[in-house]
């Protein structure tokens, strides 16, 4: 047995997408929201048996491996390294360097979270660190549990110990755990800092947050935090401290507390809230957003109460209602979390179970802005707040709100629904930064056509000898497809086909079977026909306007005149067709 083999052996499906989605059983097979493209019906299916997934929304599907590189943004090697580990298998004649440059910029960033954990806990400066910890209220098995460490205050004990590890300078300097001097050689960027290990979702450790403790030689901007800049392993813009830990506790409590500091995360698990992350070094952000939505639809933010604080917590919370999340607020006593624990824990615990709607916050901040005895100051509370109300997805609840607004304001609610119309729907009007967002490819819709039609003619082979090519028309355009389609025409069985087929094909061959089991497992014979017929015509139609297409990009462009009474004989032909499947 091969070590992918092995694997896939081992690895459950179920188990594996279960640690990134909220899956729900449903029949044979568990269903979710889609995690790759915007839905709000679960099409999103998992096979147990099969062991495999498939969108019937976008028509994404694949096994574990094709799962695990699309959900995380990696490639093969990758995927194989970590379910291997994942199955507890010893790759055999794996070349390392197959692998990228990534894993070892992984094996790096992890030596490096040993070196800092050895001097916080052996070393003189270390210790003294430590002991600021712990004033700080964390206990020492805490600060074992979350990796925390300390970099001494030199310029190149980190570069050196990792060089003696065998690591090239260039390699240590893409984890971004070095700087270079503008002669070209490296010196460390974390000196005389605790340091704070950021992990992915698989607990590897990408990068780091350094805070002060010790004043740096040489350095005449010092800020409080430093981060690992971005990196082909850190993208802040994607991770979440604390996820790794926090994610069953999310699912199982079925919601997210998003704080702004890293102290504040780990002081909340010590204080048993253990579902709380935070955005590394900068605001929430769209692709935040979307990870936190595999595990739950309901997100409370607690910021700091000032006006860095405010600015962060409006631009998150523009973005999250304009994905339809529940936002709620978590207010506070104290400065923040951690303060707020180290005084009474108790205290914590209480005020992460009292959520204040986000929309009431705003009503109610707004109410004590501005005097609602005047036209303006009614005016200046509308305009504060009916931008949020505009962001809630949910219509009831929008009319819910805009009823409270209209009451409180003592005005028409269909005034204020009028005005609130007229505002930019775009999240930007609230303040949220605009940020790229990478798109999946997504398959052709007469890829998806055809698919589903094959799945159908599992179900009804019979069915195959209805279907008749016409002349430069074949229906079943993409070649494994067709071979299919073919074998099952000439009498082969759909589900013991003879195809010598690829790995890849033969996921796809899986899925449309998949998709004939779970899409029309349970229809009668009547509306299996009337689905074949009408994919077949759908299709057609698909196919005959692309044939008219580029019938007519060949009559502008051919310079044999000659040629153009045939090829618009052609597009009348193909036209004619065109009108008969109306």
């Amino acid at each position: 047995m091969t070590d992918l083999e092995q694997i896939k052996d081992r690895v459950d499906i179920v188990e594996l997408i279960q640690g990134y989605l909220r899956l729900q059983k449903s029949g044979a097979n568990y269903k979710a929201v889609c995690p790759f493209h915007n839905e709000k019906t679960p099409s999103f299916m998992v096979s147990q048996s099969r062991q495999i997934w498939h969108c019937f929304g976008c028509g994404n599907g694949g096994d574990a491996f094709k799962f695990l590189m699309q959900i995380e943004g990696i490639e093969f090697p990758e995927a194989l390294e970590i379910l291997a580990k994942r199955a507890g298998i010893e790759l055999k004649n794996f070349d390392r360097k197959s692998a990228g440059e990534k894993n070892k910029l992984y094996e790096i960033a992890e030596l490096a979270a040993k070196f800092f954990e050895k001097q916080l806990w052996d070393s003189q400066n270390g210790r003294l660190a430590l002991k600021y910890l712990e004033e700080r209220g964390l206990k020492n098995e805490t600060i074992k549990e979350w990796r925390l460490g300390f970099a001494p205050n030199t310029w190149n004990s980190l570069k050196v110990f990792l060089r003696n590890a065998g690591f090239g300078g260039d390699q240590i300097f893409k984890t971004g755990l070095t700087v270079q001097k503008s002669g070209g050689d490296y010196y460390d960027r974390f000196r005389g800092r605790i340091m704070f290990p950021i992990s992915d979702i698989n607990s590897r450790v990408v990068g780091f947050t350094g805070r002060i403790f010790e004043e740096v030689t040489g350095e005449t901007e010092m800020g409080k935090y430093i981060n690992t800049p971005q990196t082909s392993i850190y993208d802040k813009s994607k991770v979440l401290y604390g996820l790794d830990k926090a994610r069953l506790d999310m699912r199982k409590s079925d919601s997210a507390i998003v704080v702004e500091g890293n102290m504040d995360v780990i002081m909340s698990h010590q204080a048993g809230v253990k579902n709380a992350v935070a955005s590394s070094g900068t605001a929430l952000t769209g692709w935040h957003l979307r990870i936190l939505k595999r595990y739950t639809p309901n997100l409370n933010l607690c910021f700091d109460r000032d006006a860095a604080g405010e600015t962060a917590a409006k631009r998150g919370i523009s973005l999250a209602l304009s994905q339809g999340f529940n936002v709620g607020l978590i207010s506070l006593s104290a400065k923040d979390p951690a303060d707020l624990i180290k005084e009474d824990m108790l205290k914590w615990v209480e005020a992460s179970g009292k959520i204040q709607p986000i929309v009431q916050f705003y009503i109610e901040r707004a109410l004590e802005k501005f005097d609602l005895k005047t036209a303006s100051g009614k005016k200046n509370v509308a305009n504060e707040v009916l931008p949020v109300v505009k962001l809630v997805e949910n219509k009831v609840e929008q009319a819910h709100w805009l009823d409270e607004v209209a009451l409180k304001l003592r005005v028409d609610s269909k005034i204020l629904a009028r005005a609130m119309d007229s505002i930019k729907s775009d999240p930007l009007a609230f303040g949220a930064e605009r940020e790229f967002e990478a798109k999946l490819d997504l398959p052709q819709g007469r890829l998806v056509l055809e698919e589903t039609l094959l799945a159908l003619f599992f179900k009804m082979p019979e069915k195959t000898k209805e279907l008749e090519e016409e002349k430069g028309l074949e229906i079943f355009q993409d070649k494994l497809y067709n071979n299919i389609f073919k074998q099952i025409k000439s009498g082969q069985s759909g589900e013991n086909q003879s195809l010598s087929v690829s790995y890849e094909d033969s996921l796809r061959l899986e899925l449309v079977k998949f998709k004939s089991d779970e899409y029309f497992g349970d229809l009668e014979q009547k509306d299996l026909e009337s689905e074949v017929s009408r994919l077949i015509k759908s299709l057609k139609k698909e196919l005959i306007l692309e044939k008219i297409k580029d019938l007519e990009i060949k009559i502008k462009e051919t310079k044999n005149q000659s040629e153009v009474p045939s090829l618009l004989k052609e597009v009348q032909r193909f036209s004619n067709k065109l009108s008969s499947l109306v």
